[in-house]
């Protein structure tokens, strides 16, 4: 259990905690677990737009509000991290994946293991919420509730952008339905304070995650750049630059440092590059080009992730067979906690 103060804490207090100091990871959360329906989004921020009936919900599943991180992660995963996995969390193994599924790979980002695992839940399980694109807005990421294998290779790709992901669990839920979610370190966050007083999901599936760019500040960044967003046809970070990949013209490339303007404030404060709190946390760092690397956290994680390699969806090797392997993992997460220590969260 969550140790929670005395005192209930509701929306006021994590407008001044949360909201106005831009810690806010607009997760979604707290409008998909109020009661009457009185938090929407406004602008890109959550807003009290009815009347609060003061239940507390709001601020007990918003992962930037006070909480204890240890009895969180000990709730989750059974126990908490030793101080030798202080770094990444808690791992149970490391793998390097890629699929075997040749319409997976055509629209992967990298080895398409997250698709894959997901293709391989659907047998079993309702759906996963993924982040799909709005068809109004080029490379605008929305959260969607995916039902079969098509729309799962749809939304298939990294989004470097952040969608309100928890917003699908709402919908979930109206259909009683039981699903697998995949998010960023923040999404996953927010989605273990919610099941605290929730149905447990059937798998959390975690990112690797630096940072997120701020949407309208990336497309009129591209813009000046010549670079028509409705043109790209897929985005990468990869040894050390941010690409945008267009035909027929040649990719943009900047490095990322350069961009460090475009990230989010919420980004700032983050000190969790690997989705410490998932089942399954998978990221292209570490692995060979055409593979992802996978941590496994759970039980639950690795019976999902055993389950598609039984049914000869992924191909699975130890990553401690491939160089840089967890050293350059460790490297980053390390290095993302060092560079926002000074700005730390309630954990």
């Amino acid at each position: 259990m969550i140790t929670v103060s005395a005192k209930l804490k509701v929306f006021g207090h994590l407008l001044v905690e949360v909201i106005r100091p831009e810690r806010c990871v607009a997760c979604g959360s707290c409008v998909s677990v109020c009661p009457v329906d009185a938090i929407n989004f406004v602008e890109g921020a959550p807003k009290l737009t009815g009347k609060c009936t003061a239940c507390g919900a709001c601020y007990l599943s918003c992962p930037r509000a006070e909480h204890d991180y240890g009895e969180l992660e000990e709730g989750v995963l059974g126990r908490k991290r030793t101080s030798e996995e202080a770094v990444n969390g808690i791992v149970q193994g490391a793998y390097a994946v890629r699929s075997l599924d040749k319409d997976v790979m055509g629209h992967a980002q990298d080895g398409g293991a997250v698709t894959a695992v997901l293709v391989s839940l659907l047998k079993k399980n309702n759906g996963a919420i993924v982040a799909g694109l709005d068809k109004g807005k080029p490379w605008f990421p929305v959260p969607v509730l995916a039902k079969d294998k098509k729309a799962l290779i749809e939304c298939a790709g990294t989004k470097y952008t952040s969608a309100p992901m928890l917003l699908g669990l709402k919908q979930s839920e109206k259909e009683d339905l039981e699903v697998t979610m995949v998010g960023t370190p923040c999404q996953m966050h927010a989605l273990r304070r919610r099941q605290r007083n929730k149905k447990k999901d059937a798998l959390a599936i975690g990112l690797f995650c630096m940072e997120t760019f701020d949407y309208d500040k990336l497309m009129v960044h591209l813009k000046e750049q010549g670079v028509d967003p409705a043109k790209v046809s897929k985005f990468q970070i990869k040894s050390g630059k941010f690409i945008a990949n267009r035909l027929p013209e040649a990719p943009y490339e900047v490095k990322i440092k350069k961009l460090k303007e475009l990230s989010r404030p919420c980004c700032r404060v983050c000190q969790d590059y690997t989705s410490e709190l998932a089942d399954l946390s998978i990221g292209n760092v570490g692995s060979p080009d055409g593979f992802s690397t996978v941590l496994v956290r759970s039980k639950k994680g690795k019976a999902a992730l055993d389950a598609a390699e039984k049914s000869g969806l992924v191909e699975v090797k130890p990553l401690s067979d491939y160089q840089p392997g967890m050293s350059l993992v460790d490297k980053l997460a390390d290095m993302k906690k060092r560079e926002n220590l000074s700005k730390p969260l309630d954990q």
